[in-house]
């Protein structure tokens, strides 16, 4: 059996997407990843939209603050070349860029898009 409460929270979330005014952009989200057409719920971006995109930029935190695991990277990249040797006969070469530590990535970014003279040198 439904009880009214549940019915009156179903009814809610109905009534609170009524509310929302999708934009006509929003068919060209199927083109892209970026976030377009959103819509709006007043003069504010919809609840849902916007608890994404939270989600989405934790995650992103949540990347960049993480240290990459390489040995792992590699054994993994090794695995798979055993597994399909069609694809390289070389095994993984890995590279350094410019950026010699986080604090550098992130505020030099252009140093992550360029390899180390060591790495340059050895292609």
């Amino acid at each position: 059996m439904v009880e009214d409460k549940d019915v009156l929270i179903t009814d809610q979330y109905k009534a609170d997407e009524d509310m929302v005014t999708h934009n006509p952009w929003r068919q060209l989200r199927q083109f892209t990843a970026a976030r377009i057409g959103l819509g709006r719920a007043g003069v504010s971006t919809p609840t849902r939209e916007s608890l994404e995109f939270q989600l989405a930029h934790a995650q992103a935190r949540d990347a960049v603050h993480t240290e990459l695991d390489v040995e792992t990277l590699q054994q993994q990249l090794l695995q798979l070349q055993q597994d399909f040797p069609q694809i390289t006969p070389q095994p993984p070469l890995i590279l350094h860029s410019r950026a010699i530590d986080r604090v550098t990535y992130l505020q030099r970014p252009d140093y992550g898009r360029q390899l180390d003279e060591e790495s340059f040198t050895s292609l």
